[in-house]
C-alpha cells in the first residue's frame, strides 16, 4: 500500500510540473499581446527561412538619414521617414488676361447652338469647295463614332475657329495640369516661390499611373524646377500631387477666376469633373501669350510640353505642337488633349473624347486634327 501510495504522489507531482511549465508560456504570450496591444510593435513569429532585401543599413558612423521603404501589412502602418514641407508664402499674383479688342472672332464668343453641330467662325468659307470637302469627312468621322467627342479650334489672330459640342462637359483627366502649371510659373517668376524649393517625396504624395517618380525611395529630393518639367513632360502624377500641395489651389483658382473659367477651379480634388473643349482651348490661348513672354519660366514650361512623348498628334502633323494630353480608364473614361499648333498661322486645338483610347478612338482623334490642320485652320 504505501508503495502504491508513493507512486501516485509520484505520478501527481509530474502532472503538476507539466501543467506549471504550460501556465509559464501562456502567461508569456498573453503579455506581450497586451504590450502590442498598447501601441509596442511585436513579431509574433518569424520564418528563419525567409530572407529579408532591400533595405541597406547604415554604419554607425553614418548621420545620413534613411530612408525605408513601406512593408505593406493588414495590421499596421509601416513607418516612414516625414520630411517637413515647405511653406508656400503665397501672395497676390499679376495675372495676364489677354484682350481679344481686335480679334474677329472672340474666343468667349463659341458657344454650342445645337447638339452635334458642326460650327464655322470667321473667315471660314464653307462653300469653297476643298474646305465643304473637308467639313464633309469629319462629318463622315463623327457620325460613325459611337462615343461622345468634342473640340474647338481657334486660330490665335483671332480670324476663324471651329467647334463641336464645346460647351459639353467632361473629365478633364491631366489636361488640366496646363492651367495649373501656369500658375506655378507665373507664382514663381513673379518671386512668390523660387524653382529652387526643394520637396522631399513622401508616401502621402503617392499616385498610380502616369510618372516615374512613384517609384523612387521616399525621402527622394525634387526642386520645384524638376516637378514641373516632369508633370509637362511626361505627365507625372505624384510631380502634380507635390506641386498640388506645395502651391495650394487658392491662387490658382483666382487665377482661373480671372479668365473666366470657373468650371477648373480645384476643391479638395486635383482633377476637374466640368472642363469643356472651350475651357481648355482658353487655357492654351493664355499659354501662347506666355511663352511670347520669353521668360525663364515660359522658356521652361514651352521646352517641357513641346513635341513630347504621349503626343496624340505626332503621327499626323509635320508642325510643331505644344500640348498637354490625359486619359483616363473605367469611370470616367476620356481621351482628352489640348495643344497649340505652331502652323503658318498658329492656332489652339483642344479635343475631348469620353473614351479609353482604343486604337479606333486614337485614329478618330488623329484624323480629326489632321483634317483641321491641313484643310480648315491653314
Amino acid at each position: 500500500m504505501v508503495r502504491k501510495a508513493l507512486a501516485l504522489l509520484l505520478v501527481f507531482a509530474f502532472a503538476a510540473c507539466l501543467l506549471a511549465s504550460c501556465g509559464g508560456e501562456e502567461g508569456t504570450a498573453s503579455s506581450s499581446l497586451s504590450s502590442s496591444s498598447e501601441g509596442t510593435q511585436s513579431v509574433s513569429s518569424v520564418d528563419s527561412s525567409s530572407e529579408i532585401t532591400g533595405i541597406e543599413l547604415p554604419s554607425e558612423s553614418s548621420s545620413e538619414p534613411v530612408s525605408v521603404p513601406p512593408v505593406e501589412s493588414s495590421e499596421e502602418t509601416s513607418e516612414v521617414v516625414s520630411y517637413p514641407d515647405p511653406v508656400f508664402p503665397g501672395g497676390e499674383l499679376e495675372t495676364p488676361v489677354n484682350p481679344e479688342d481686335d480679334a474677329k472672332v472672340q474666343i468667349y464668343s463659341l458657344a454650342q447652338t445645337e447638339t452635334d453641330a458642326l460650327l464655322t467662325y470667321g473667315d471660314i468659307d464653307p462653300e469653297d469647295p476643298e474646305t465643304a470637302e473637308a467639313l464633309q469627312t469629319i462629318r463622315d468621322l463623327l457620325d460613325g463614332y459611337s462615343k461622345r467627342v468634342s473640340f474647338c479650334a481657334y486660330a490665335l489672330d483671332g480670324s476663324r475657329a471651329i467647334t463641336y459640342n464645346c460647351e459639353e462637359k467632361y473629365f478633364s483627366a491631366c489636361t488640366v495640369k496646363a492651367g495649373f502649371l501656369l500658375y506655378c510659373c507665373l507664382a514663381i517668376e513673379q518671386g512668390l516661390a523660387s524653382k529652387d524649393e526643394v520637396m522631399y517625396y513622401q508616401e502621402k504624395y503617392y499616385h498610380k499611373g502616369s510618372g516615374k517618380i512613384k517609384d523612387s525611395p521616399y525621402g527622394t529630393p525634387y526642386t520645384l524646377e524638376y516637378l514641373i518639367k516632369e508633370c509637362l513632360r511626361i505627365s507625372d502624377n505624384v510631380a502634380y500631387e507635390m506641386l498640388s500641395a506645395y502651391f495650394g489651389h487658392t491662387g490658382y483658382n483666382e487665377m482661373i477666376d480671372t479668365l473666366g473659367l470657373d468650371r477648373l477651379r480645384l476643391g479638395s480634388s486635383i482633377w476637374s469633373y466640368n472642363m469643356t473643349a472651350r475651357d481648355l482651348a482658353i487655357i492654351w490661348r493664355e499659354l501662347y501669350f506666355y511663352f511670347q513672354t520669353d521668360t525663364d519660366m515660359a522658356k521652361l514650361y514651352y521646352n517641357s510640353c513641346t513635341n513630347t512623348p504621349f503626343n496624340y498628334a505626332t503621327v499626323y502633323l509635320k508642325e510643331r505642337y505644344s500640348h498637354k494630353s490625359g486619359d483616363n480608364f473605367g469611370k470616367n473614361a476620356v481621351y482628352n488633349d489640348g495643344a497649340i499648333v505652331w502652323a503658318d498661322r498658329p492656332y489652339v486645338i483642344a479635343i475631348l473624347n469620353a473614351s479609353e483610347g482604343e486604337p479606333a478612338d486614337e485614329a478618330l482623334v488623329g484624323n480629326i486634327v489632321k483634317c483641321i490642320n491641313d484643310s480648315i485652320m491653314k
